[in-house]
């Protein structure tokens, strides 16, 4: 894709998030390729929208569990946001509760057709510890084999769980779900305990990448291996990326992720809308991980806590960019496997938070346009 197209894509996500919160959807086109816009998942601004077929899974200290993810709504959503003010009714889907070793997630399936895809989503905490662990973590080209999208799986994907494993592969990381797939996949993992929590030589930024190997569902590897950054004992690229930020409760977190198989690299940012603090990273996966072919994956989206740390994370909205489309007909509003229906009311954060979106990315497509001035 050229400069001028990742110019237009980067525009045309921000202003379909600002669309899609308000129940408008669009599709965008960059360079020559087709890019489809797709809803994941929007709870912003009166929405209760699950847009494609998905399923979860929870767990508690390396063990499964059905007690989240858990969706609240309106009528619910007090109980979760009781840290801040129970006069709270904005909707949320928990993925990981505000105690120790606990981890959520949630995946969808996407028919892949090879070129660069972007997922970007909206978190938020209501109540943590002092320094909120584990953050949010990015899946990327799954293809399971023991399990499916279907409702009927939901909370029963083999998996195991970082903390699980002979050798821990980030000194930062948590409770991360690694779930079976037959290739390897992708995991992206944003975690604000670095650079506040814990820091060493070699880790610069808050962001953890891994190449993921679990085709049995029990026995997973993690590459590379030693870690590029860090060295022996660890696995991965852990703690790299410039930048970073400490989250306050309440505050909307917008993360976005982008994959280009053309250079086999990975760029992300997470951006704290309330402050404006960023982190971000650029990664080249070089020989260590093949571009994905076209056809069926699963992607994901997880939120997870540590060792004594936590934050109750949850999400407030996910979309996807790019050459995917889901494989099953998008449902429509729907309260997803969970028992609360209903319309939150409007408020003033969501457009406010939206904009701050739209308008980082329009002042960095400016900047770059500038400098490809000769």
């Amino acid at each position: 894709m050229t400069k001028r197209g990742r110019l237009i894509v980067m525009i045309a996500v921000s202003i379909a998030i600002l669309l899609s919160a308000f129940g408008l959807s669009v599709t965008a086109y960059g360079s020559q390729n087709y890019q489809n816009y797709q809803v994941v998942l929007n709870l912003l601004n009166g929405q209760q929208y699950f847009g494609v077929p998905h399923v979860y899974q929870g767990d508690i200290n390396g063990e499964p569990t059905n007690q989240w993810p858990v969706y609240y709504g309106p009528n619910s959503a007090s109980q979760y946001w009781s840290p801040l003010s129970s006069s709270i009714n904005q909707p949320v889907l928990m993925m990981a509760p505000d105690q120790a070793w606990a981890a959520g997630a949630m995946f969808w399936g996407e028919t892949y057709s090879g070129s660069s895809v972007t997922i970007t989503m909206i978190g938020t905490f209501s109540n943590g510890s002092s320094i909120p662990v584990d953050g949010f973590e990015i899946y990327l080209f799954l293809k399971p084999t023991e399990w499916g999208i279907s409702s009927a799986y939901n909370w029963s994907i083999p998996h195991i769980t970082a903390p699980r494993m002979s050798h821990y592969p980030s000194p930062a990381a948590g409770d991360d779900i690694l779930p079976q797939s037959s290739t390897s996949y992708l995991i992206i993992q944003w975690d604000p305990w670095w650079q506040f929590g814990y820091g060493t030589w070699g880790a610069t930024g808050q962001w953890n990448v891994w190449i993921v190997s679990n085709p049995s569902g029990n026995n997973p590897s993690i590459s590379p291996s030693p870690s590029p950054n860090l060295g022996g004992g660890y696995a991965g690229w852990d703690g790299i990326g410039t930048g970073a930020f400490q989250p306050n409760p309440g505050d909307r977190i917008n993360i976005t992720v982008t994959y280009n198989p053309s250079t086999n690299a990975l760029t992300g940012i997470a951006i704290d809308l309330n402050t404006g603090q960023s982190a971000n990273f650029i990664l080249n996966l070089g020989n260590y991980y093949t571009p994905p072919s076209s056809g069926s994956y699963v992607f994901g989206i997880a939120g997870n806590t540590g060792g004594g740390r936590y934050a109750n994370w949850a999400l407030l909205y996910v979309a996807m960019i790019g050459s995917v489309k889901s494989p099953s007909p998008s449902p429509t509003y729907y309260s997803a496997n969970f028992t609360e229906v209903g319309l939150p009311s409007c408020t003033a954060w969501v457009a406010a938070a939206v904009a701050v979106i739209v308008v980082l990315v329009l002042i960095i497509a400016l900047l770059m346009g500038r400098r490809s001035k000769p």
